[in-house]
């Protein structure tokens, strides 16, 4: 590579990306590979391009450029269920297979990260992810790196990788006496739907229940009978007198991990498992913060059997107060 004024690279072949940065986002402006042309000067110079990187006539072995850098990496710290998807401008980006959680080793990204030249972008671990969605980036800072500081960053390895749903079978037992007796209608179960839907579960048995805490129960029943690997449950969790649905759980025989999780919203949130199903019991609040909540939390984990212990679900107060989340005065 050699740095030449663009008036000068006319003919050449640009050696990277340009970027083209404006108040519509950033694109690329010319290719690597481009033959410059006259035209392209002024161009390039309007974007406040005035020298470009062109290729030599030869390159040095020694040397590794953006986007081999970044490719090489990927494919070193992509785990199981991951692909690569070359990018442009020195980034490669990290792509998941399957449906699942995500899972980072936040150790490993923290200490790559840490040598500057080449960074590991993720999303959040331990959320939902669907095939084909992007989870990761490898973005080069560098032109160019010498080989064995490259081969040097080969041994972060398996960084982020996507654990597949091994559930796929949700039941979801709604719970309130005016929506059984017709008074209210139910609001829950489309925004569970939806989830499933977005992550390829199917809702295989589902009912409605006054506050009750044996018909409650008697509904958790009927759906393991009827195969299914997850429960949902709504409604009823505070301690007012009508709230039957914590105890329900318990009645069953149910291992309670959790009654009450540190995020708002959906704080009254119970995760328990009966024998090998798992139980999400969640507040009303789930309706008006339909967007985000408890259940795009919790739920993808024990679909992937990936059972929070009462320690994660503790440390979630670190940015529990979920983006959406309006305080009432």
């Amino acid at each position: 590579m050699r740095l030449v004024r663009v008036e000068d690279a006319i003919g050449q072949v640009l050696g990277y990306d340009t970027t083209y940065v404006g108040r519509d986002g950033a694109t690329v402006l010319l290719p690597r590979g481009h033959v410059i042309t006259r035209d392209d000067v002024e161009k390039l110079k309007d974007s406040g391009v005035y020298f470009v990187w062109v290729e030599g006539n030869e390159e040095s072995s020694d040397l590794m450029y953006e986007w081999e850098i970044a490719e090489t990496v990927a494919r070193a710290v992509a785990g199981e269920n991951t692909y690569i998807k070359p990018a442009r401008q020195g980034s490669a980006w990290i792509m998941s297979s399957v449906n699942g959680v995500l899972k980072v080793d936040i150790h490993g990204l923290t200490e790559l990260n840490l040598g500057g030249n080449v960074l590991l972008i993720t999303r959040q671990g331990m959320s939902g992810v669907v095939k084909d969605e992007l989870v990761g980036i490898i973005d080069v800072i560098p032109l160019s790196m010498r080989r064995s500081e490259v081969e040097e960053l080969l041994r972060y390895r398996n960084l982020i990788s996507v654990v597949p749903f091994r559930r796929r079978k949700i039941g979801i037992v709604i719970t309130g006496t005016e929506i059984y007796q017709g008074r209210k209608r139910d609001l829950y179960y489309p925004v569970i739907k939806a989830r499933a839907d977005k992550y390829g579960w199917e809702v295989t048995f589902n009912t409605v229940v006054p506050d009750d805490e044996d018909k409650i129960m008697n509904a958790v029943k009927e759906a393991i009978s009827n195969g299914v690997e997850a429960i949902v449950i709504t409604g009823g969790m505070s301690v007012d007198p009508t709230d039957k649905t914590p105890n329900a759980i318990r009645r069953l025989g149910a291992r309670v991990i959790a009654y009450g999780v540190p995020i708002k919203p959906t704080t009254m949130t119970m995760i328990a498992m009966l024998d090998n199903t798992p139980i999400l019991a969640i507040s009303a609040g789930g309706i008006y913060y339909s967007d985000y909540n408890a259940i795009d939390i919790f739920l993808p984990r024990l679909m992937a059997d990936l059972i929070p212990s009462r320690e994660e679900i503790a440390a979630m107060g670190h940015g529990g107060i979920l983006p959406n989340y309006r305080p009432h005065h």
